[in-house]
């Protein structure tokens, strides 16, 4: 039945989304971190759009394994077209207020906690087993990809006198709208018999239950959860970084986003041509050399330092994530995907606004060590998980 190799609206939607939604970061970050001189009010946004994902979370994985897969996606980028074009209509675009702001990243974030683990749910129903890393790793190499382009579209936008920060949430708005017409074009159909629906409580318990009795999904669901967490915080701590030391240069901002996407596209590709099964030290080694990058760029405050841990960071992450997914995705029967990855997003965003209250304000005062800090507490995290998994799980079964 799931005989395809590779799936065309499945592989642009994100695509196209990405470089919209990056592109109206980017806006987001560089306006906000411009107009109040602080990293605090991005911080404040950020931990309110944790706490949307993380209550989407709740629902999302429930949902996705008991209603059609393809619809929640469609409607999942409707309410993100909708956000982004009504709130560029009331929104002050030199200087957005943080209830204009919190709104919209709301909004944003209701959709994005339906739609990724949605499509990461749906992908395994359509394409063979066999096919699943390599499409993840095309996947996101397209959208390392997007990550250079806009980047560099957003640096030469921002060198025009007329651009502000709506012209970037149209940018965004316009990208959900394409992504939303490809996945109407998506050709899927629902299995005919799902399990018997459960009421939410038990349905999401017995989730948790799930990944309770597979190592490699608790591993996974702690080691995503928390490096990522931190990921957000590098992103956070970045436009900071070049506001303070480095002129303010939006094209020196520009170029570490780059560098980010281009390390996550060699990682992509690296694991577009690994043919041995994948192994679970392979992701400790990958989040040990992001934490020796971060430690790096924390003590030599010098520009092409920055840099070069911006590609060395991408590269680690994006091995990292595509290995993991794909790990889960081969660990996990269909009928449970939508709230295994509901679980593991909840283990993400459960604690990602904390981490960016912490880190926004944190900033201000640890400055470029800030990069120190998070690469310490990186290593501190992965030898708790690795004692904790070895310790308390054993000998659960793969």
């Amino acid at each position: 039945m799931r005989s395809k190799t590779f799936n065309w609206p499945l592989f642009l939607s994100p695509f196209i989304s990405r470089v919209g939604d990056s592109l109206y970061l980017f806006g987001l970050n560089w306006f906000v971190v411009k107009a109040s001189g602080s990293t605090a009010l991005l911080g404040i946004v950020q931990a309110v759009g944790g706490l949307t994902l993380l209550c989407g979370d709740l629902f999302c994985g429930v949902l996705i394994d008991n209603y059609n897969r393809k619809r929640i996606l469609v409607v999942s980028e409707f309410i993100c077209l909708l956000a982004c074009f009504s709130f560029a209509m009331i929104i002050d675009p030199e200087n957005p207020a943080a209830w204009q702001l919190i709104g919209l990243t709301v909004m944003l974030d209701v959709g994005v906690a339906f739609s990724f683990p949605a499509a990461k749910a749906i992908v395994p129903e359509i394409l063979a087993s066999s096919a699943l890393q390599r499409f993840n790793a095309f996947s996101n190499t397209s959208l390392n990809l997007a990550d250079i382009v806009t980047p560099l579209l957003g640096g030469l936008l921002l060198t025009l006198k007329w651009i502000d920060f709506r012209t970037f949430l149209l940018i965004n708005g316009m990208s959900f709208t394409l992504s939303f017409l490809l996945l109407v074009g998506l050709r899927y159909h629902a299995p005919a018999k799902r399990q018997t629906h459960l009421g939410f409580k038990a349905s999401l318990m017995s989730g948790f239950k799930y990944v309770g009795a597979h190592q490699t999904l608790v591993e996974n669901v702690f080691l995503s959860g928390f490096a990522n967490v931190l990921f957000a915080a590098v992103r956070l701590v970045l436009p900071f970084v070049v506001n303070h030391f480095y002129q303010a240069d939006p094209q020196k901002y520009s170029f570490l986003l780059t560098g980010l996407a281009l390390g996550g596209i060699l990682g992509g590709l690296r694991l577009t041509l690994v043919k041995r099964p994948t192994r679970r030290n392979d992701n400790y080694r990958d989040l040990v050399l992001a934490a020796v990058g971060l430690v790096v760029a924390g003590l030599v405050r010098q520009y092409w330092v920055l840099l070069l841990f911006a590609f060395v960071y991408g590269f680690a992450m994006a091995s990292f994530n595509i290995r993991a997914f794909t790990m889960t995705q081969d660990a996990t029967e269909n009928e449970y995907l939508g709230r295994i990855f509901g679980i593991w997003f909840i283990a993400l965003d459960g604690f990602q606004p904390l981490g960016s209250f912490v880190f926004g304000f944190l900033t201000d005062t640890t400055q470029n060590a800030t990069f120190l800090v998070i690469g310490v507490v990186l290593l501190i995290g992965l030898l708790l998980i690795r004692l904790g998994i070895n310790h308390v799980l054993p000998s659960t079964r793969d």
